[in-house]
């Protein structure tokens, strides 16, 4: 039993640490949210593109 209390420090030790370091997603920078906005924001608009209907059909009926 007593060779188990090293581990048991150092798990704790370890819980202490990721406690007190906590997550680093609290430090995003603004400019990298601002950048993902506008990219998801481009997403958007090609998917619509890509996804429109009218487009297609336009495109099927030119050549008559």
């Amino acid at each position: 039993m007593p060779l188990l209390y090293p581990f048991v420090v150092f798990l704790l030790l370890l819980i202490f640490a990721t406690l007190v370091r906590g997550p680093d997603r609290s430090h995003a920078n603004k400019g990298e949210e601002e950048e993902i906005a506008h990219l998801r924001d481009r997403v958007a608009a090609l998917e619509r593109v890509v996804l429109d209907e009218d487009r297609n059909l336009r495109r099927k009926f030119d050549g008559l």
